[in-house]
């Protein structure tokens, strides 16, 4: 199983501290990092917008 397919099963502050680690690698980490993140960035930003869009309909 790759990281994009367990980003559903993941819980809210796993998916947070990856992310918030993701975003970092983006901007500071070295070349490869970069490349890698790139990969798994826009499904964590994906899961993570569907999750607040949730939160708001309950309210």
């Amino acid at each position: 199983m790759t990281l994009i397919d367990k980003i559903p099963t993941l819980s809210d502050a796993e998916l947070k501290q990856l992310l918030s680690n993701a975003r970092r690698l983006d901007v500071t980490g070295t070349p490869a990092q970069r490349r890698e993140v790139a990969s798994v960035i826009t499904p964590l930003e994906r899961e993570a917008s569907r999750r607040r869009a949730v939160l708001l309909k309950k309210r």
